[in-house]
């Protein structure tokens, strides 16, 4: 799952390649991260990213040029599949194809061990969590704040589906455990 700033050159590329099922399901995942990831997401200075990546893809090392904004992009190091923010600890530099490459892998699936290395000491990313081999869920979020935003919907909304694909979502990423006894209740997890 890409975040709302790569999304419109990856779906380019794979979106005549989805079903209609897939379309579905990747847009009611992509309102549910959007809303668990809401205000979490900081503003990343792209003058200050290219100063400490050098002005170069930290994959392939190309020299990246700022005003070219097509051949660079911004690459959440951990992935907001896994609900993690974009934040300047969490964004790499990376040539536009550097980055389709990377998609929603994991950074130990993408990056060297050496590469993972230095990208924890240039961005002070937990080399631990960048080293995992299998991904890891971002728990630190506020699911309560995530269900009330989620739940406020406008009135011609069909509020019986959006209460189930916030259920899938939320028992899929095990977050239903964060959920105060309120919110289970109001959801129907508990009685």
């Amino acid at each position: 799952m890409e975040c709302r700033s790569c999304k419109g050159a990856i779906n380019a590329v794979l979106n005549p390649k989805r079903t209609r099922e897939q379309l579905h399901e990747s847009s009611v995942r992509r309102r549910i991260a959007d809303l668990l990831l809401e205000g979490e997401n900081e503003t990343v200075d792209i003058a200050d990213l290219f100063k400490r990546f050098g002005s170069r893809c930290f994959k392939t090392k190309q020299l990246l040029d700022i005003k070219k904004r097509d051949s660079w992009a911004i690459d959440h190091i951990l992935p907001s599949r896994w609900l993690y923010p974009l934040t300047k600890e969490n964004a790499a530099l990376l040539s536009t194809e550097a980055n389709n490459n990377k998609r929603d892998k994991w950074p130990s699936e993408f990056y060297t061990n050496n590469e993972l290395i230095e990208l924890a000491k240039i961005t002070g990313a937990d080399l631990g969590l960048l080293s995992s081999k299998t991904p890891i869920i971002n728990t630190d979020i506020n699911v309560g704040k995530c269900v009330e935003r989620y739940l406020q919907v406008r009135e011609r909304s069909h509020l019986p589906k959006r209460i189930n694909e916030l259920k899938k979502i939320l028992k899929d990423y095990n977050l239903v455990d964060k959920l105060s006894r309120r919110n289970k209740k109001l959801l129907g997890f508990t009685k």
